[in-house]
């Protein structure tokens, strides 16, 4: 039998086959061959439910684990949380590295509206799609759904942005659990404890855990080639392994100074590129 993994729970393994879902194991010799994530196509037996194989993976994203992934959806708030700059496009970077195509959706648009614009022109200078959502007045919720039709995508984003209510909005029979966000520790309490995949429209929805932080495990020169609106830029460099601060000929710089790259893009790359790790 051959199926899609919905959800992993310690070793119990939920599968999508033909609209039912199975509860698998994995075969001991498989154990040593890697690791099996949500979003894999495998085989399985249909007697005793157990995995034998998984099929070749087109993505894999180590944070959240999930494989086969079409798009990601980065959820920000722009109130409770507050919007962060610097977030987003830590989290734009990191879509890049895995060649994964994100686009951005703004959560609570009902209870703050002020920061849209200027965010969203930012982002489409970079050509990176940006939606504005309220699940309270639904505002942008259909255009999100046409986004969604016949693919995998990944939900991803920090606790207590709403996440689970935009689910909930794309479908309320998701009956996600909802999380809330605390004044005092200034971030979202968890409610979601795992990644699960939920049917929609001939594709899935992920579902992910919040995060409060992301390590990126990147080289400075990994960040330089995909921070966004980077990634042909860099191409043209003077030099291969150009950092865009101070070099002869560096593009980016170029770039920044006739306004094609913001120049909110270029200091949060700056401060982004102090995380890297050496060559």
């Amino acid at each position: 039998m051959v199926g899609t993994v919905i959800s992993k729970k310690y070793s119990t393994y939920s599968i999508l086959s033909d609209g039912v879902i199975y509860n698998a194991s994995i075969r001991g010799t498989l154990k040593f061959k890697g690791h099996v994530y949500v979003g894999d196509e495998v085989s399985f037996t249909d007697s005793n439910y157990i995995i034998e194989s998984v099929f070749p993976r087109h993505s894999l994203l180590k944070r959240p684990e999930i494989s086969n992934v079409d798009q990601i959806v980065l959820v920000f708030s722009l109130v409770e949380p507050d919007f962060s700059y610097f977030l987003a496009f830590k989290y734009l970077t990191y879509a890049n590295y895995n060649e994964i195509p994100a686009i951005i959706v703004l959560s609570k648009s009902d209870k703050d509206d002020k920061q849209v614009g200027e965010i969203k022109e930012i982002f489409n200078k970079l050509n990176i799609p940006t939606y504005v959502t309220s699940s309270k007045t639904s505002e942008g919720i259909e255009e999100v759904k046409t986004l969604l039709k016949g693919k995998k995508s990944v939900f991803v984003g920090q606790s207590g942005v709403g996440k689970s209510s935009l689910l909930n909005a794309i479908n309320f029979n998701y009956d996600r659990e909802i999380g809330e966000y605390s004044e005092a520790l200034g971030r979202g309490k968890h409610k979601t404890k795992e990644v699960v995949l939920l049917p929609f429209e001939n594709g899935y929805i992920a579902d992910t855990p919040g995060f409060s932080s992301l390590d990126l495990n990147l080289s400075k020169l990994e960040i330089a080639h995909y921070f966004p609106g980077f990634e042909k830029l860099y191409l043209s460099c003077f030099y291969s392994n150009c950092l865009h601060q101070k070099e002869k000929d560096c593009k980016i710089l170029l770039a920044v100074k006739e306004g094609i790259i913001p120049s909110i893009a270029y200091e949060n790359y700056l401060k982004l590129l102090l995380e890297g790790d050496k060559y």
